[in-house]
């Protein structure tokens, strides 16, 4: 019964909205320069922070998808007012990744701790965390616009009236959307890329008058990225344009579309407790991965 309840959903198809949804223009807009900036400044930790944005992001569409209409209904009419506040949060942690700062939700105590080769503040990284958690609860936000693919995929579990089976259906679809990531994060970690030249990047020392400051290339380039996003996510916003995408974008979304369709026609001949037991694998697998790699860090 237990096993019915979990795998009757078609979560083969939430699974393949919620890759599908990562590259709409309103999701992939914000979520992606969002996450390879915050890679570019975490290094040694992405699986942990790839983790921490899904906490973050499922925070927000979860409730969205057990029928919290409302929520979506919120973001959707408040959406340039908060396009607005993410780009003035994109142009502050900018600011903190140049400076090679986190984002400090409490009063710390300020001590000064040179920044590493890999230009890491080790008191930061909790601070960087929050960062992380904070711009995965904004993409959440950000990306509500694609609830209607999210609301497809839990209709079939609405209809039978089981709260288990939605609930189920959105943490799958919410795992599809982020699952390229994470792959990203696993073969990161996999090829160690974290020791090559571009990510550990270089320290420089800057002088101005009596002080000495110090850069990291890599926080730099985090910067960059973070101001960009920033610069992009004001101007739309006070354009009224925020669901302005390119016209190739647009045909990049719609074949993903039909791809996954004919993906889900071929394949549904194979049960959807097989599917579900691989897509509950595949998570395993990465949660492993993390507590191995938190284990080795020790």
């Amino acid at each position: 019964f237990f096993m019915e309840i979990i795998f009757s959903a078609s979560l083969l198809a939430a699974f393949l909205a919620g890759m599908v949804a990562l590259f709409a223009p309103c999701c992939i807009t914000v979520l992606l320069p969002a996450y390879l900036a915050s890679v570019f400044r975490q290094k040694k930790n992405v699986l942990k922070m790839t983790f921490v944005f899904f906490l973050g992001i499922t925070v927000i569409l979860l409730p969205i998808g057990l029928g919290a209409a409302g929520l979506a209904k919120l973001f959707q009419n408040f959406h340039r007012e908060l396009w607005i506040f993410g780009g003035l949060l994109m142009i502050f942690l900018a600011i903190l990744a140049v400076l090679g700062k986190g984002l400090s939700l409490v009063p710390m105590p300020k001590i000064k701790i040179p920044l590493s080769r890999e230009g890491e503040d080790p008191a930061a990284n909790l601070s960087n965390f929050k960062s992380i958690f904070l711009l995965g609860l904004f993409s959440g936000a950000a990306t509500s616009c694609c609830a209607p693919v999210l609301a497809g995929a839990v209709t079939l579990a609405v209809i039978s009236g089981t709260f288990w089976k939605a609930l189920t259906v959105t943490l799958v679809y919410i795992f599809g959307m982020i699952f390229p990531l994470f792959l990203a994060a696993y073969f990161y970690d996999r090829f160690r890329l974290s020791e090559s030249r571009l990510i550990k990047g270089k320290l420089w020392e800057i002088k101005v008058g009596s002080k000495k400051l110090f850069l990291h290339s890599t926080n730099l380039l985090a910067g960059i990225v973070f101001l960009i996003m920033g610069v992009i996510l004001l101007s739309l916003a006070l354009s009224h344009n925020v669901f302005w995408a390119p016209s190739f974008q647009e045909e990049i979304g719609k074949t993903l579309n039909q791809w996954s369709q004919t993906i889900v026609d071929i394949l549904k001949v194979v049960p959807d407790i097989i599917w579900g037991i691989i897509i509950l694998g595949f998570f395993v697998f990465f949660l492993y991965r993390l507590f191995r790699e938190k284990k080795s860090s020790k």
